[in-house]
């Protein structure tokens, strides 16, 4: 029994940190775990849940009480196994299952793939395997699109099946896959690639791979079928929406190149990988003995082949790619190509990067523990050590991705807030899951004003929060809803736009987060517990307020010209269990 869990320590170690994990959350609960907030609890938490309390999953023209009233279409697909876990289970214990199901998406995937890949050697490098898809599957990337990144060496696997053999199950497996997959982020970029290695066979094999072919139509009937909402909005909506008065920067070619050479080592945070900490220098010294080598030997043309240069060359494609959206000729010339794709963001090609940075690492183990077993080595010293080196390269990797704070490190900042909680004995600044929604707190005012669903906003605090208590907004964010909105909200926070020219900026040029802005204090929304402004005017149209039927203020603010503003002040609540102190104000 002894002997079995030594040769199989590296599941202990897997296993092992799973416990840990879970009962961390289990024990923190909502109250004390606390989650990355940007672009996940203020939009994508709430959306499910406005999808729950409104029965709208699978709904035809059901009107959400987001934005005024926006077309159920507007959110994300019933259709995504993602959205599944939010159909079944409340919010929160959809997110922490969603966390540790990506995991295991990984940790399936990577061994599945390798053991394709590998064939007989696969046990001899079991070890690695295993560590490294266990280490990207707790990657802290986008949450809401886990799955989407986790399960790309899945369909890696389908598709090297699908080269060399017809069964149907594979071709199942294709045609299901984007249920995982996300269309926006990575659809068009996966059939685009398999395109790609479809004509690099048609042009090696000098034949058409009728396979290769069928599973990329097996995939865009697939992505077209689960995201029928967007397609019906972009071809037969016939409005104009957000994403085509969206204003794009355009970089001088020094400042491209050093966006290239920033998402190179950093990324960006929808899917900071963690590379830079300890894989990327990794890296460089693999790259620089993988190369040197093959020069001593004079293997230059193995240099071209090798798949850890190959590999490499994928990551630099797609850093450029990444520059070059910011590039006003090429974006035109795209937009040009593809209308109806005006304002996508094609540069997303940079979400492909982190499973290729942790496979370089993958391949850099792997030969780092070849180089030790060769017969050169047998005599040394060190011959007992030296076999654990690749090990605690691998371990070293695991926890820098464990112990480096990200945005969404969930795991991480949960232990480390409460931690810090504990040894100073005070309360942190930044709002756990509880903290963020405080449900207690809302309940009790709609409660006392008599709520009804009238349509209200919120200022100093992300309107997310009231859409998940069931409270209807003029306000919210969405990256994609009809520009007739954006001007009718325009006219609403007007008055702040004048006095902000940054606020102007953020909202005329992008405007995905329609929200009411400070004239002075950008960013009054940010979610933390101690709130300090020393402009506390509210700075809206009240009578366009009115003409989108808005009723209420909910405010972390008291207004000081709520008299002149025309809004009177019903009450002023708090709770014990809730960082918010809100004033309600009303037309």
């Amino acid at each position: 029994m002894k002997k079995a869990l030594l040769k199989n320590w590296y599941f202990m170690v897997v296993f092992g940190i799973l416990l840990i994990q879970l009962a961390i959350f289990l024990i923190a609960g909502e109250s004390h775990s606390y989650i990355g907030v940007h672009d996940n609890l203020d939009i994508h938490i709430t959306d499910y849940k406005l999808l729950k309390d409104n029965n709208a999953f699978f709904a035809q023209e059901k009107t959400i009480p987001l934005l005024g009233g926006i077309d159920r279409n507007f959110l994300l697909s019933e259709f995504y196994a993602y959205s599944w876990l939010y159909m079944i289970l409340p919010n929160f214990a959809a997110y922490i299952t969603g966390y540790f199901l990506k995991i295991f998406i990984a940790l399936f995937s990577g061994v599945l793939l390798a053991k394709d890949i590998l064939g007989d050697r696969y046990n001899r490098y079991k070890w690695a395997v295993v560590l490294f898809s266990f280490i990207y599957g707790l990657l802290p990337l986008y949450p809401a699109f886990s799955f989407s990144f986790a399960s790309l060496p899945l369909l890696v696997f389908i598709i090297r099946r699908l080269k060399t053999g017809g069964k149907k199950k594979y071709y199942l497996l294709a045609f299901l896959y984007p249920t995982l997959s996300y269309f926006t982020f990575f659809g068009p970029f996966i059939l685009g690639y398999i395109f790609i290695y479809f004509i690099y066979l048609w042009v090696k094999e000098k034949k058409i791979n009728l396979r290769i072919l069928l599973a990329m139509l097996l995939l865009s009937a697939s992505y077209i079928l689960i995201e029928y909402r967007l397609f019906a909005l972009i071809f037969a909506s016939g409005q104009a929406t957000i994403r085509d008065t969206m204003v794009i920067d355009d970089f001088s070619a020094s400042e491209i190149l050093r966006s290239i050479l920033n998402v190179f080592v950093n990324n960006i945070f929808h899917c900071d990988d963690l590379h830079r900490v300890v894989v990327l220098p990794l890296f460089v010294i693999s790259f620089i003995a993988i190369n040197l080598t093959h020069i001593r030997r004079k293997e230059l043309r193995r240099a071209f082949t090798d798949p850890f240069n190959l590999i490499f060359l994928f990551i630099v494609f797609n850093c450029f790619v990444y520059g070059l959206y910011n590039n006003h000729a090429v974006r035109t010339l795209f937009e040009t190509l593809v209308p109806p794709l005006k304002g996508w963001q094609f540069n997303r090609t940079i979400f492909f990067n982190p499973v290729l940075w942790y496979t370089e690492a993958l391949i850099a183990v792997v030969r780092l523990s070849d180089y030790i077993a060769t017969k050169e080595l047998e005599k040394s010293r060190l011959k007992a050590v030296l076999p654990l080196i690749p090990k605690a390269v691998t371990i070293i990797v695991l926890f820098s991705v464990m112990g480096t704070q990200s945005l969404y490190n969930d795991f991480f900042n949960t232990y480390y807030v409460n931690a810090w909680e504990t040894l100073k004995g005070q309360k942190s600044e930044t709002l756990s899951y509880g903290d963020f929604f405080s449900k207690d707190l809302f309940q009790m005012i709609k409660k006392d004003i008599g709520y009804n669903g009238e349509y209200s906003v919120a200022y100093g605090f992300h309107p997310a929060v009231l859409s998940y208590n069931e409270i209807a907004t003029l306000d919210g964010c969405l990256s994609y809803y009809y520009q007739s909105y954006k001007d009718s909200f325009r006219n609403v926070i007007a008055p702040s736009l004048a006095e902000s020219e940054e606020a102007r900026t953020y909202y005329d040029d992008w405007g995905a987060r329609a929200y009411i802005f400070s004239g002075t204090d950008y960013g009054i929304w940010n979610p933390v517990r101690t709130i300090d402004v020393e402009d506390k005017r509210l700075l809206i149209n009240k009578q366009a307020f009115e003409n989108l039927k808005g009723k209420y203020i909910f405010s972390r603010v008291e207004f000081s010209n709520s008299d002149e503003s025309g809004f009177k002040l019903i009450g002023k609540y708090s709770d014990a269990n809730s960082p918010y102190t809100i004033w309600v104000y009303t037309i």
